[in-house]
């Protein structure tokens, strides 16, 4: 890859993979191909991956780790998600419509991992293998899963907080977070919370902005107004980090409040470059859709694999974005190389 390409190069991949997607006749799969009823491929295992949305980057590098899984490993894999993630009742439909559809396997990326448990308990029922992206069952309801792939919420809300402790002297910190009650923004915001508060930090409020920027505008707005002196603004999310530094740039108070999000999108990524943002944890998503796929052959090849695989997270701040960028941009783009086949 030559040198200076940076983001620019990304979202060109970004949109080579979208504008290939919305090409077919169907639902893509993992190759870039379609039949015209959304099915799979001809010759090729009728695998679904549902995931939560599609309407943000991390998303969007979830589905290209997804694709280049399908095409590595040689998986016809159809790609669908709800119009958002509070859309639960939406992604039940798409799990049943797999279940009736006779698919050989899921991936999964559950919006509400309670509500989602009947459908699971007809997955098992059918013989059809689950695996779990981004977010877990509580443990109680794990035998309706083959395994889970992602990160641990928790202790990347602790490298968060660690990253906090490490850079600042001991003040105020606010969290703008994703839907109340939903676990894994319990977690990262846990995960902070719990390291900075035993260090002398004080995380003065913790409010909800639905993952989404426009309302995080609010939020970060209602919260410099309530609390003038607060420092950082930890969101759980990159599109609310997003939204909170518009708000903070629209108050004038760039200098004065520390921005960390949550994901590691090429927004972000950009943001960070241009000096805006201050940081952003980056879950490695496109690992976490490949793995998925590459978990699902090995079950339906008749293997085993462990109930729960890690993937890897890290901090992205002005030191190291631009390596990380160019990682992204590498897998982005073979992604788009993928669909476009």
């Amino acid at each position: 890859m030559k040198k200076g390409k940076g983001l620019l190069s990304m979202l060109t991949a970004s949109a080579l993979l979208m504008g290939a997607l919305a090409g077919c006749g169907g639902a893509p799969d993992a190759k870039g191909e379609a039949s015209a009823d959304g099915g799979p491929a001809e010759g090729g295992k009728n695998v679904s991956a549902i995931l939560m949305s599609l309407n943000s980057d991390y998303w969007h590098m979830i589905e290209s780790g997804v694709i280049n899984g399908g095409s590595d490993f040689g998986m016809d894999v159809t790609i669908t998600a709800p119009t958002n993630e509070a859309d639960v009742t939406g992604q039940i439909a798409m799990i049943e419509d797999q279940i009736t559809a006779g698919a050989n396997g899921l991936v999964l990326a559950p919006c509400d991992t309670k509500a989602v448990l009947p459908a699971l308990e007809k997955c098992k029922e059918s013989g059809i293998p689950v695996v779990l992206i981004d977010m877990d069952l509580d443990e109680e309801n794990r035998d309706l899963r083959a395994t889970f792939i992602g990160s641990s919420e928790y202790a990347a809300g602790e490298m968060v907080g660690q990253y906090i402790v490490d850079n600042f002297e001991p003040c105020k910190i606010a969290v703008i977070r994703g839907l109340a009650g939903l676990p894994s923004h319990d977690a990262r915001a846990g995960g902070m919370r719990d390291t900075v508060t035993a260090k002398g930090f004080e995380v003065v409020t913790e409010q909800p902005a639905d993952s989404e920027r426009g309302k995080a505008v609010n939020v970060a707005e209602n919260i410099m107004e309530s609390t003038p002196d607060v420092k950082i603004i930890y969101c759980t999310n990159d599109e609310m980090a997003l939204g909170a530094y518009q708000a903070v740039e629209g108050q004038q108070k760039t200098d004065d409040i520390f921005i960390i999000g949550f994901d590691g999108s090429p927004d972000a990524l950009k943001s960070i470059k241009d000096g805006k943002l201050g940081a952003s944890l980056a879950q490695k998503p496109i690992e976490m859709g490949f793995k998925g796929v590459e978990a699902l052959q090995t079950l339906l090849d008749g293997g085993t694999v462990d109930s729960t695989i890690y993937t890897s997270t890290q901090i992205v701040d002005a030191a190291n974005v631009e390596t990380f960028e160019a990682d992204l941009n590498a897998q982005m783009e073979k992604a788009a190389a993928a669909a476009k086949k």
